[in-house]
């Protein structure tokens, strides 16, 4: 058991260097239970996000499409690409920051809420959300740059249209449910 904590421990603090641009994709092991762990701790970390404003019925909806359009793009792009063989790398590396900053950012998100609107704190938090976001985009885009051996800014464009067309998705799916 204390060597599994310790495997653990390791995955995260490689997920950590991903998310502070001192480790790619490639660092990430390739191991299909690792993926399968990483997809359903962002789903689960989705589905909390979500219910900060929505039903659980609506954000088990919402993060359900979410975690779809990470795996349908991920998937998409790497074979445009020809690199579909860097799949299961790529996909646990997004899964996995993006559980983990959806973890770190939920507080936020949750303080957010709280807050009265013409409070002084707002701005704050406020501030901190803007952080979570912008953070959140240049690790999607440093990820694809590594993954798809692309430009940084061709990287940054490929993350503004997916984050464009993930919203929409997920808006469209809400829209369906409410």
């Amino acid at each position: 058991m204390t060597r599994y904590y310790a495997v653990m421990i390791k995955v995260i603090l490689r997920f950590f260097q991903v998310c502070l641009f001192q480790a790619s994709p490639a660092d990430i092991p390739a191991s299909s239970i690792l993926l399968n762990f990483s997809v359903v701790t962002y789903f689960i970390v989705g589905v909390l996000v979500s219910h900060i404003d929505h039903s659980w019925t609506i954000s088990l909806v919402a993060a359900l499409a979410d975690t779809a359009m990470l795996v349908i793009v991920t998937k998409g792009l790497l074979f445009i690409r020809g690199l579909p063989s860097r799949f299961e790398q790529t996909l646990t590396a997004m899964a996995g920051t993006g559980a983990l900053i959806g973890m770190i950012s939920w507080p936020v998100f949750v303080l957010f809420r709280q807050v009265e609107p013409h409070s002084q704190l707002t701005s704050i938090i406020l501030l901190l959300v803007l952080i979570v976001i912008f953070w959140s985009l240049f690790v999607v885009a440093h990820i694809f740059r590594y993954a798809l051996d692309i430009r940084p800014g061709l990287a940054a464009v490929i993350t503004t249209v997916y984050t464009i067309a993930s919203l929409i998705v997920v808006g469209l799916t809400i829209s369906g449910v409410a």
